[in-house]
């Protein structure tokens, strides 16, 4: 028998080669403890030793912070703060409103009281009916637009086309926020039940829609997206409240009905999140308006004018611009705050 037959030298060479192995794992273990060792070590009085009770602290130059007051530029971070996605600072409205009756009676004079007119710089549209109907060229699914014998729908899009190519400009597109009876129609879980299960109505035959509901709030989502590309500035969701009557059967433990609207308000106002169009609700409540780029109230009593400011004081930083009255008013007292007037006198 050969000693150093061919499987014998394989078994020498595994052998050698894991003694290495070992030999440099030692030999960095060594190392690492001498590096480590090395930050105790004391020269003193000719000696050398350890001393592992003291206090190691970096010895290293550490550049300090700027003075902010010796940087005068201004960091990205401090223009995103000052203005949010890019969007230029909230100016105080004065304007027109355009109603779906003005659309349907008479759009030659609308576009006639425009072009005379050079005091305003908003105009708010009714872009859909408290019906449900749709008054511009709509894409969603299931969505009903006004019929051709009452309004030229073809004529109100080529009016929103020119309107929102205007730089000076503020244009705001007005929809009816839980009033539909079409969407309810079709979606009738998603309806204010009566204790019967039949869905309530208010005055004008409307079924309402329940703000809770997740379908409801991205239906309202997906509108505000559609008038987004289209080129609006601002959405504003109007009557945005719970209706006040004890018929409406409301048995949710979850939540109340001054809830479910903030809860409404809270994630369209999450869902539009940059996407280029400021989120606006027709309401009186500091709750709701906290989640506002803008409240509307409808009002013709110029002493609510001092009362909303200073109960909207806490939750609006620039009352002036974020709070906007409809009113055929001509009272000074509104002016504290934006006014959008009728454009035409039509009786709506």
């Amino acid at each position: 028998m050969r000693i150093f037959s061919y499987r014998n030298k394989r078994a020498v060479r595994r052998a050698l080669l894991i003694a290495l192995c070992v030999a440099v794992g030692l030999l960095l273990l060594l190392l690492c403890r001498f590096i480590y060792l090395g930050r105790y070590v004391v020269y003193e009085d000719g000696a050398v030793h350890f001393d592992f009770t003291q206090k190691l602290a970096p010895t290293g130059n550490i550049a300090e912070a700027p003075d902010p007051a010796e940087y005068p530029f201004e960091t990205v971070l401090d223009a995103q703060a000052e203005t949010p996605d890019g969007e230029q600072p909230m100016q105080k409205l004065t304007g027109y409103y355009i109603s779906t009756r003005m659309l349907a009676n008479d759009i030659d004079a609308v576009r006639a009281a425009l072009d005379e007119s050079d005091d305003y710089n908003a105009v708010v549209i009714d872009v859909k009916s408290i019906y449900g109907n749709f008054y511009y060229s709509t894409e969603l699914a299931g969505a009903d637009t006004a019929s051709a014998d009452v309004v030229d729908i073809t004529r109100v899009d080529a009016l929103i086309k020119s309107l929102t190519a205007r730089q000076d400009l503020t244009v705001i597109a007005r929809v009816p926020a839980f009033s539909d009876p079409v969407y309810a129609l079709a979606h009738q879980s998603e309806g204010l039940p009566l204790y019967s299960g039949a869905l309530w109505t208010d005055d004008n035959g409307c079924y309402w829609l329940n703000p809770y509901s997740n379908g409801v709030q991205g239906y309202l989502s997906s509108i505000a997206l559609e008038l987004s590309q289209l080129g609006f500035d601002e959405v504003l969701f109007d009557n945005f409240y719970f209706p006040d009557s004890d018929r409406i059967s409301w048995t949710s433990d979850e939540i109340t009905r001054d809830g479910a609207v903030l809860d409404a308000a809270e994630n369209i106002k999450d869902n539009l999140f940059g996407n280029g169009i400021r989120v606006c609700f027709g309401t009186s409540a500091p709750a709701v308006a906290a989640y506002a780029d803008r409240i509307f109230v409808a009002s013709d009593e110029p002493d609510e004018a001092a009362w909303l400011v200073e109960a909207m004081h806490q939750t609006l930083s620039d009352t002036a611009a974020q709070i906007v009255f409809l009113t055929d008013s001509r009272d000074t007292r509104f002016e504290a705050c934006g006014v959008i007037r009728p454009l035409l006198q039509t009786g709506d």
